[in-house]
This record gives C-alpha cells, structure tokens and sequence, in this order.
C-alpha cells in the first residue's frame, strides 16, 4: 500500500477543519500521513490539531510556524515532510471524497512505471466540485480548468488547483532544492516547476474533491458576471508584475537544468521590459499561448503596457 503524506496549511480554520481531517482519515486504499504547518492562528486550530495528535488510530502531525501567507506555509511544509511515495496538497476547509488519493495515486502508476517515476517529476491534478458553506454541491461551471499540459501556456497561467494536487517525491526534492525569490502561489510554482524541467502532468477531469466556496475564497458560480470579470481582469493586470517575476525566480532556480526551449521562451518573459523589441517579440510569439482567445489577448495587453 502506498505511503502519501497530506500537507496541509492552517489559518483560523476551526469551522471546517475536523470535517477535512475526518475526510482524510477516510481515504482508501493508502496510507495517510498527515503533516500540517499552522500558518499564525488565533482561533482554535491549534487545540482541534492537538485533539487528533493524541488520538492514537490518527497519523497527524504539526508545528507552528509565523504568517507567512498560504504559499510560503506550503513551500516550508514540503521542507518539513517526512519520506513517503507520493506527496498531496490539502487546504483546511474542503471535504476529500474516499477515493480521492487512491485515484491520484492509480492514475499516474497506470501511466508510468514505478522505476521511471523516481527518475522524472510527476504531478496529478484534477477538477474540484463546488459546495457551500454547508457542504451542499454548487452548480460550477464545467470544465473551467483548463488542462494546461505544456510549458508555454504555463508561463502565462497555469491553471492547476493545489487542493487536487499529487505529486512523486522526484518533484518535492527538486522544490525544495531552491529557495524562489518570488512567486504567484505554490500550486502554480510546482506546476511551473514540473513542466519546465520536463516533468509529466496527469489531468483527472472526474471529481474527487468538495471544494468549499465561502468568504474570501468564493468563485465560480455565486459570482455575478460582473464581479467575475473584474476578478479576472485584477488578475491579469497586476501591477506588481509577479508573474513576470515569478517567471523570473524559475530560470534563476532551474535555467541550468531546463531544456534550451524551454529556457528561451522563459527568458523571453523574463527579460519583456528590457526594450521595446523584447516587449514585441514577447506579444508576437506563437509558442507562448492558451486554447483561450480572450486570455491570449490579456496578455497581449499585460506585455504591451508592463504589467505582466
């Protein structure tokens, strides 16, 4: 039976976190280890934590650590996480469904071989169902994810869910032989990470996961047309440039070890502001593009005007 090891990253998330440990509890088929970093909470997190650390039929473990926001938490629980055959991404207030690791874990052995998974990085990731504060399924639009298979659509969005994630240890060694200087989030950066040195990405488009929409975090269908264009449009005009920056931790963590094409169409992001050429071969390039009309053209203007 395989060992996966579930990261998970806490913050004042007493309201709906024994409902996401119970879930992992119920996972079938592997072995769970569970290792959470609480990322500053000030609610009871960390007494509900404490209650399943003694409870002897439960494999979970935490520490503390100081508010670092949910992509540098994640980035140092991959630091911390004990050896295991997989690695999984939790958030602390979704349900799993039983057969959610289990199928992460069938779906990339059916692909690739075991020897040939410690050789090469490999990610899983899939769709997540919308539910409510209550756990009741949402109407989410279908398909939204976009199976972002290749590096040069990455490198503009990389359309990868961290609560679906599963990944080899292969790919957790190589995250954490670097420290970047700036990125997006961490599902981005593994997914960025994976396919800029070759790896191989499994997309599920079945459903294993209750993604909970509440607060902060709501998208999707409980958003008018309205509200999800202007979220959209702040996210693809940022005027901190992180993408661009993200971009630019990628080549000077791996550019020694990526493919040659892979390297030069980073760097063509990387280096867009230096001259008003760059900026135009960036816009004009063919490879670097989604399947999608409208973000191609968002990025477009993102470039042109410096803000990508």
């Amino acid at each position: 039976m395989e060992k996966v090891v579930v990261l998970m990253s806490t913050y004042n998330g007493e309201k709906y976190l024994r409902n996401q440990i119970d879930s992992l509890i119920d996972q079938e088929g592997v072995e769970v280890e569970i290792l959470v970093r609480d990322d500053g909470s000030s609610d009871d997190t960390i007494k509900i934590l404490e209650e399943y650390k003694k409870n002897r039929y439960v494999k979970l473990e935490y520490y503390l650590g100081k508010n670092m926001g949910p992509a540098r938490s994640f980035l140092d629980l991959m630091k911390h996480a004990q050896e295991a055959d997989y690695y999984a991404l939790c958030d602390q207030d979704d349900t799993w469904l039983p057969d959610k690791l289990k199928i992460a874990v069938d779906s990339i052995k059916r692909i690739y071989s075991k020897a040939f998974l410690h050789e090469i990085p490999v990610l899983y990731y899939g769709m997540p169902r919308f539910a409510d504060n209550d756990g009741n399924l949402l109407k989410g639009p279908k398909g939204i994810y976009e199976k972002s298979l290749d590096f040069p659509s990455c490198l503009i969005k990389s359309n990868s869910t961290g609560c679906t994630m599963v990944f080899n240890r292969k790919l957790l060694e190589i995250i954490n032989s670097k420290t970047p200087g700036s990125i997006t989030m961490h599902d981005e950066w593994l997914h960025k990470v994976c396919l800029a040195l070759g790896g191989q990405i499994v997309y599920d488009e079945d459903v294993h996961i209750l993604y909970r929409q509440h607060g902060g975090n709501t998208i999707g269908g409980q958003l008018s047309i309205m509200k999800v264009i202007k979220r959209y449009l702040k996210t693809m005009f940022r005027p901190d440039c992180i993408r661009s920056k993200c971009i630019s931790s990628l080549v000077e963590c791996y550019g020694p070890e990526m493919a040659k094409r892979n390297l030069d169409l980073a760097k063509k992001v990387q280096l867009y502001k230096t001259g008003f050429i760059n900026k135009w071969d960036l816009m004009l390039n063919k490879e670097i593009r989604t399947v999608y009309f409208k973000r191609n053209l968002l990025f477009k203007l993102a470039v042109l005007f410096g803000i990508f």
